[in-house]
Protein backbone atom coordinates (compact mmCIF):
# COMPACT_ATOMS: atom_id res chain seq x y z
CA UNK A 1 0.00 0.00 0.00
CA UNK A 2 1.30 3.48 -0.81
CA UNK A 3 2.02 5.89 2.04
CA UNK A 4 -1.18 7.73 3.01
CA UNK A 5 -1.60 11.17 1.50
CA UNK A 6 -3.37 13.75 3.61
CA UNK A 7 -5.83 16.00 1.73
CA UNK A 8 -5.48 19.70 2.36
CA UNK A 9 -7.86 20.92 5.06
CA UNK A 10 -8.79 24.43 6.08
CA UNK A 11 -10.56 25.31 9.32
CA UNK A 12 -13.06 28.05 8.49
CA UNK A 13 -15.64 28.34 11.31
CA UNK A 14 -17.91 30.62 9.28
CA UNK A 15 -17.62 28.71 6.02
CA UNK A 16 -19.71 25.80 4.91
CA UNK A 17 -18.61 23.08 4.74
CA UNK A 18 -15.81 23.77 7.21
CA UNK A 19 -13.24 21.42 5.69
CA UNK A 20 -11.78 21.60 2.23
CA UNK A 21 -10.60 18.21 1.02
CA UNK A 22 -8.73 18.14 -2.28
CA UNK A 23 -7.84 14.49 -3.00
CA UNK A 24 -7.43 14.88 -6.76
CA UNK A 25 -3.83 13.62 -6.76
CA UNK A 26 -4.55 10.68 -4.47
CA UNK A 27 -4.39 7.17 -5.88
CA UNK A 28 -6.88 4.39 -5.00
CA UNK A 29 -4.24 2.79 -2.77
CA UNK A 30 -3.72 5.92 -0.65
CA UNK A 31 -5.29 5.85 2.81
CA UNK A 32 -5.32 8.28 5.71
CA UNK A 33 -4.86 6.31 8.93
CA UNK A 34 -6.18 7.54 12.28
CA UNK A 35 -3.75 10.33 13.22
CA UNK A 36 -1.95 10.03 16.54
CA UNK A 37 -3.67 11.97 19.29
CA UNK A 38 -6.96 12.37 17.39
CA UNK A 39 -10.02 10.87 19.04
CA UNK A 40 -12.12 8.46 17.06
CA UNK A 41 -15.33 10.48 17.29
CA UNK A 42 -13.95 13.60 15.64
CA UNK A 43 -12.17 11.43 13.05
CA UNK A 44 -15.31 9.71 11.81
CA UNK A 45 -18.20 12.14 12.46
CA UNK A 46 -18.72 15.78 11.50
CA UNK A 47 -21.05 18.32 13.05
CA UNK A 48 -20.46 21.49 11.08
CA UNK A 49 -22.42 24.52 9.92
CA UNK A 50 -24.17 22.54 7.15
CA UNK A 51 -25.64 19.96 9.51
CA UNK A 52 -29.24 21.20 9.37
CA UNK A 53 -29.14 21.25 5.58
CA UNK A 54 -27.85 17.68 5.42
CA UNK A 55 -30.44 16.41 7.90
CA UNK A 56 -33.33 18.12 6.11
CA UNK A 57 -32.18 16.64 2.80
CA UNK A 58 -32.03 13.17 4.36
CA UNK A 59 -35.64 13.48 5.55
CA UNK A 60 -36.83 14.64 2.14
CA UNK A 61 -34.93 11.99 0.19
CA UNK A 62 -36.08 9.05 2.30
CA UNK A 63 -39.71 9.93 1.60
CA UNK A 64 -39.17 8.95 -2.04
CA UNK A 65 -40.04 5.38 -3.14
CA UNK A 66 -37.22 2.94 -2.46
CA UNK A 67 -34.98 5.53 -0.81
CA UNK A 68 -35.18 4.56 2.87
CA UNK A 69 -32.65 2.47 4.83
CA UNK A 70 -31.95 -0.96 3.32
CA UNK A 71 -31.13 -4.12 5.30
CA UNK A 72 -30.69 -7.86 4.90
CA UNK A 73 -33.35 -9.85 6.76
CA UNK A 74 -31.26 -12.22 8.89
CA UNK A 75 -30.19 -12.76 12.48
CA UNK A 76 -26.57 -11.98 11.59
CA UNK A 77 -27.62 -8.68 10.04
CA UNK A 78 -29.69 -7.79 13.08
CA UNK A 79 -26.75 -8.50 15.37
CA UNK A 80 -24.44 -6.35 13.22
CA UNK A 81 -27.00 -3.52 13.27
CA UNK A 82 -27.18 -3.67 17.09
CA UNK A 83 -23.38 -3.57 17.32
CA UNK A 84 -23.26 -0.57 15.00
CA UNK A 85 -26.04 1.17 16.92
CA UNK A 86 -24.15 0.89 20.21
CA UNK A 87 -20.93 2.09 18.65
CA UNK A 88 -22.46 5.06 16.81
CA UNK A 89 -24.43 6.14 19.89
CA UNK A 90 -21.29 6.08 22.05
CA UNK A 91 -19.34 8.16 19.52
CA UNK A 92 -22.18 10.70 19.27
CA UNK A 93 -22.19 11.15 23.03
CA UNK A 94 -18.54 12.20 22.85
CA UNK A 95 -19.28 15.08 20.46
CA UNK A 96 -20.15 18.52 21.93
CA UNK A 97 -23.14 18.89 19.59
CA UNK A 98 -24.95 15.97 21.26
CA UNK A 99 -23.88 16.35 24.89
CA UNK A 100 -26.68 18.73 26.01
CA UNK A 101 -29.34 16.07 25.28
CA UNK A 102 -27.32 12.86 25.14
CA UNK A 103 -29.98 10.92 27.07
CA UNK A 104 -32.32 11.34 24.10
CA UNK A 105 -29.96 9.16 22.07
CA UNK A 106 -30.80 6.15 24.28
CA UNK A 107 -34.23 5.87 22.67
CA UNK A 108 -33.09 6.08 19.05
CA UNK A 109 -32.58 3.12 16.72
CA UNK A 110 -29.71 3.05 14.24
CA UNK A 111 -32.07 4.37 11.55
CA UNK A 112 -32.93 7.30 13.81
CA UNK A 113 -29.32 7.96 14.79
CA UNK A 114 -28.30 8.23 11.14
CA UNK A 115 -30.94 10.91 10.63
CA UNK A 116 -29.00 12.94 13.23
CA UNK A 117 -25.69 12.66 11.37
CA UNK A 118 -24.34 14.16 8.19
CA UNK A 119 -22.68 10.88 7.22
CA UNK A 120 -24.19 7.96 5.32
CA UNK A 121 -23.50 4.42 6.54
CA UNK A 122 -22.90 0.95 5.10
CA UNK A 123 -22.39 -2.00 7.46
CA UNK A 124 -20.05 -4.66 6.08
CA UNK A 125 -20.00 -8.07 7.78
CA UNK A 126 -17.38 -10.75 7.25
CA UNK A 127 -18.43 -14.29 8.23
CA UNK A 128 -15.99 -16.11 10.50
CA UNK A 129 -13.40 -18.12 8.60
CA UNK A 130 -13.80 -16.26 5.29
CA UNK A 131 -11.44 -13.96 3.40
CA UNK A 132 -12.25 -10.21 3.45
CA UNK A 133 -13.56 -10.02 -0.12
CA UNK A 134 -16.47 -12.22 1.06
CA UNK A 135 -17.71 -9.40 3.31
CA UNK A 136 -21.28 -8.38 2.49
CA UNK A 137 -23.25 -5.18 2.90
CA UNK A 138 -25.94 -6.05 5.47
CA UNK A 139 -27.26 -2.52 6.06
CA UNK A 140 -27.30 0.72 4.09
CA UNK A 141 -28.46 4.13 5.23
CA UNK A 142 -27.27 5.99 2.14
CA UNK A 143 -29.12 9.18 1.23
CA UNK A 144 -26.41 10.78 -0.92
CA UNK A 145 -25.11 8.06 -3.28
CA UNK A 146 -22.69 9.14 -6.00
CA UNK A 147 -24.37 7.65 -9.05
CA UNK A 148 -25.48 4.26 -7.68
CA UNK A 149 -28.67 2.74 -6.28
CA UNK A 150 -28.30 1.30 -2.74
CA UNK A 151 -31.43 -0.83 -3.14
CA UNK A 152 -29.67 -2.82 -5.89
CA UNK A 153 -26.53 -3.50 -3.87
CA UNK A 154 -27.80 -4.47 -0.43
CA UNK A 155 -26.47 -7.92 0.47
CA UNK A 156 -23.70 -7.77 -2.15
CA UNK A 157 -20.04 -8.61 -1.56
CA UNK A 158 -17.17 -6.11 -1.60
CA UNK A 159 -16.19 -6.95 -5.23
CA UNK A 160 -19.83 -6.68 -6.34
CA UNK A 161 -20.19 -3.28 -4.69
CA UNK A 162 -17.29 -2.02 -6.79
CA UNK A 163 -18.07 -3.93 -9.99
CA UNK A 164 -18.94 -0.77 -11.92
CA UNK A 165 -15.75 1.02 -10.88
CA UNK A 166 -13.24 0.82 -13.78
CA UNK A 167 -10.01 -1.05 -13.15
CA UNK A 168 -7.06 1.28 -12.64
CA UNK A 169 -3.59 1.17 -11.05
CA UNK A 170 -4.07 0.72 -7.32
CA UNK A 171 -7.59 -0.62 -7.70
CA UNK A 172 -7.43 -3.42 -10.24
CA UNK A 173 -9.00 -6.86 -9.84
CA UNK A 174 -6.26 -8.34 -7.63
CA UNK A 175 -5.63 -5.23 -5.54
CA UNK A 176 -9.30 -4.93 -4.60
CA UNK A 177 -8.87 -7.95 -2.34
CA UNK A 178 -6.33 -5.95 -0.34
CA UNK A 179 -8.72 -3.03 -0.12
CA UNK A 180 -11.39 -5.35 1.24
CA UNK A 181 -9.01 -6.38 4.00
CA UNK A 182 -8.60 -2.76 5.12
CA UNK A 183 -12.24 -2.74 6.14
CA UNK A 184 -11.29 -4.93 9.09
CA UNK A 185 -7.96 -3.38 10.11
CA UNK A 186 -7.17 -0.08 11.84
CA UNK A 187 -9.56 2.87 11.32
CA UNK A 188 -8.69 4.50 8.02
CA UNK A 189 -10.13 6.92 5.49
CA UNK A 190 -10.00 7.15 1.73
CA UNK A 191 -11.28 9.90 -0.55
CA UNK A 192 -13.00 9.79 -3.95
CA UNK A 193 -13.94 12.75 -6.09
CA UNK A 194 -15.91 13.81 -9.13
CA UNK A 195 -17.02 17.04 -10.79
CA UNK A 196 -20.68 18.01 -11.14
CA UNK A 197 -22.67 20.79 -12.75
CA UNK A 198 -24.92 21.29 -9.73
CA UNK A 199 -24.35 21.15 -5.96
CA UNK A 200 -26.85 18.34 -5.33
CA UNK A 201 -25.84 16.04 -2.48
CA UNK A 202 -28.04 13.28 -3.89
CA UNK A 203 -26.61 11.76 -7.08
CA UNK A 204 -28.92 8.72 -7.15
CA UNK A 205 -29.51 7.50 -10.74
CA UNK A 206 -33.25 8.25 -10.42
CA UNK A 207 -32.77 11.81 -9.14
CA UNK A 208 -33.49 14.28 -11.98
CA UNK A 209 -30.60 16.44 -13.13
CA UNK A 210 -31.64 20.07 -13.50
CA UNK A 211 -28.38 21.31 -15.05
CA UNK A 212 -25.83 19.68 -17.33
CA UNK A 213 -22.26 20.68 -18.11
CA UNK A 214 -23.13 22.33 -21.43
CA UNK A 215 -25.68 24.70 -19.87
CA UNK A 216 -23.92 25.14 -16.53
CA UNK A 217 -22.42 28.45 -15.49
CA UNK A 218 -20.96 26.99 -12.29
CA UNK A 219 -18.91 23.92 -11.44
CA UNK A 220 -18.63 21.86 -8.26
CA UNK A 221 -16.06 19.46 -6.85
CA UNK A 222 -17.77 16.58 -5.05
CA UNK A 223 -15.64 14.70 -2.52
CA UNK A 224 -16.60 11.62 -0.51
CA UNK A 225 -14.62 10.93 2.64
CA UNK A 226 -15.06 7.20 3.23
CA UNK A 227 -14.06 5.96 6.69
CA UNK A 228 -13.65 2.29 7.60
CA UNK A 229 -14.16 1.41 11.27
CA UNK A 230 -13.82 -2.25 12.30
CA UNK A 231 -15.79 -3.29 15.39
CA UNK A 232 -14.73 -6.00 17.89
CA UNK A 233 -14.86 -9.48 16.43
CA UNK A 234 -17.87 -11.65 17.36
CA UNK A 235 -18.51 -15.39 17.09
CA UNK A 236 -20.40 -14.89 13.82
CA UNK A 237 -17.63 -12.84 12.22
CA UNK A 238 -16.38 -9.28 12.05
CA UNK A 239 -18.38 -6.11 11.45
CA UNK A 240 -17.01 -2.96 9.89
CA UNK A 241 -18.70 0.42 9.53
CA UNK A 242 -18.23 2.26 6.26
CA UNK A 243 -19.10 5.92 6.88
CA UNK A 244 -19.48 8.26 3.91
CA UNK A 245 -19.43 12.03 4.30
CA UNK A 246 -20.15 13.98 1.12
CA UNK A 247 -18.69 17.45 0.57
CA UNK A 248 -19.60 19.73 -2.33
CA UNK A 249 -17.36 22.72 -3.10
CA UNK A 250 -18.06 25.47 -5.60
CA UNK A 251 -15.36 26.37 -8.13
CA UNK A 252 -14.62 29.61 -6.30
CA UNK A 253 -13.73 27.67 -3.17
CA UNK A 254 -10.72 26.21 -4.97
CA UNK A 255 -7.44 28.04 -5.30
CA UNK A 256 -6.15 28.73 -8.80
CA UNK A 257 -3.47 26.05 -8.41
CA UNK A 258 -6.11 23.52 -7.34
CA UNK A 259 -8.27 24.34 -10.35
CA UNK A 260 -5.27 23.87 -12.63
CA UNK A 261 -4.47 20.52 -10.99
CA UNK A 262 -8.09 19.42 -11.40
CA UNK A 263 -8.15 20.45 -15.08
CA UNK A 264 -4.96 18.51 -15.76
CA UNK A 265 -6.29 15.42 -13.98
CA UNK A 266 -9.44 15.50 -16.13
CA UNK A 267 -7.47 15.99 -19.35
CA UNK A 268 -5.37 12.89 -18.56
CA UNK A 269 -8.18 10.68 -17.26
CA UNK A 270 -8.95 7.45 -19.19
CA UNK A 271 -12.28 7.34 -21.03
CA UNK A 272 -13.63 4.55 -18.81
CA UNK A 273 -13.08 6.61 -15.66
CA UNK A 274 -14.53 9.74 -17.29
CA UNK A 275 -17.70 7.75 -18.08
CA UNK A 276 -17.86 6.40 -14.55
CA UNK A 277 -17.55 9.91 -13.09
CA UNK A 278 -20.11 11.30 -15.55
CA UNK A 279 -17.66 13.61 -17.34
CA UNK A 280 -17.06 11.81 -20.64
CA UNK A 281 -17.62 14.08 -23.63
CA UNK A 282 -17.70 17.16 -21.42
CA UNK A 283 -14.00 17.52 -20.69
CA UNK A 284 -13.47 20.70 -22.72
CA UNK A 285 -16.46 22.43 -21.15
CA UNK A 286 -15.41 21.41 -17.62
CA UNK A 287 -11.88 22.69 -18.16
CA UNK A 288 -13.33 25.93 -19.54
CA UNK A 289 -15.45 26.36 -16.41
CA UNK A 290 -12.38 25.73 -14.25
CA UNK A 291 -10.33 28.45 -15.93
Amino acid sequence: MNPPVLPSAQNEPDASPTRLYFPVLMQPGDYDLLPAGVDLSSFCLDTDSQREHYLSQKRIITQRPGRGPQRVDSEVAQQAIHEAERFIRARMRELPAFQPDSERLDHLTLDDLMFELQEDLVIMQLPAGHTPERARALYMHVCFPGGWDPSLLIGKSFPALHARVPYEPGFDRVERKGHAGLLFQAPAARYVWSVTAEPTLDRHPQTPRLVDFQTATELFLRVERQIMLPLPEAATGTTSLFLIRTYVYGRDRLAQAQRATLAEAISRMPAAMLRYKGMFGHEARIIQLLS
